[in-house]
C-alpha cells in the first residue's frame, strides 16, 4: 500500500497544476472526459481501476475542470504555492473533463473558482460535508442544491452525480 495517500478536501499539486482533492475512489468507476456538451447520456466515459491499494483520486484542478490520479502523480500542497506544480510528475489516468457548467450562477456574489476551492477544502471536500455545513444557513432542499451547484463546480461537470 502507499504511504502517500491523500484524503478528501486535501489541497495537491498534480502534473496540471493545484487543486482540491473531491473524491477517493476504491471501486472501479467510469469518469466523464471531454467537451462543453454536458452529454448526460453516459457517453464519452472511460473506465478507471480503483482499489483500497490503488486508489484513485479525482482533483480539481485550480486552473480548469478536474482529472483522476494515482498518489504517486499528487504531493500535498497550499493552493496559494505558486511553485507546487513544478515538484509534481506522473501520469493521469484520464483526460481533463471541463464542461459547461453555471454553477457559479448559483453562489454568492463575489465567488469564484478559487473561492469554491478553498471552501471545498475547508469542509472536508465531499458533499455530505457541505450539506451538514450549509445546513446551518439554510434549510436542507437549498443545502443540497447549493453543495451540487459547488461541486459542480468542482469537477466542472455535473455527471459526477448518481456515480461518486
Amino acid at each position: 500500500m502507499s504511504d502517500t495517500r491523500y484524503e478528501e478536501g486535501d489541497q495537491v499539486a498534480a502534473p496540471d497544476g493545484s487543486g482540491v482533492v473531491a473524491a477517493v475512489l476504491t471501486d472501479d468507476f467510469e469518469f466523464p472526459q471531454g467537451g462543453s456538451d454536458g452529454d448526460e447520456g453516459g457517453e464519452d466515459l472511460v473506465p478507471v481501476d480503483a482499489s483500497d491499494d490503488r486508489p484513485a483520486y479525482v482533483v480539481g484542478l485550480e486552473t480548469v475542470g478536474s482529472r483522476v490520479y494515482r498518489a504517486s502523480a499528487l504531493e500535498k500542497t497550499d493552493l496559494e504555492d505558486e511553485e507546487a506544480t513544478d515538484a509534481t510528475d506522473g501520469d493521469a489516468l484520464t483526460d481533463v473533463v471541463d464542461e459547461d457548467v453555471d454553477a457559479l450562477d448559483g453562489l454568492p456574489e463575489g465567488w469564484d473558482r478559487d473561492s469554491v476551492l478553498e471552501y471545498w477544502s475547508s469542509i472536508g471536500g465531499s458533499w455530505e460535508s457541505c450539506v451538514d455545513d450549509m445546513t446551518d444557513e439554510f434549510d436542507e432542499e437549498r443545502a443540497k442544491e447549493h453543495c451540487s451547484a459547488m461541486k459542480d463546480e468542482v469537477l466542472r461537470t455535473t455527471r459526477w452525480r448518481n456515480r461518486f
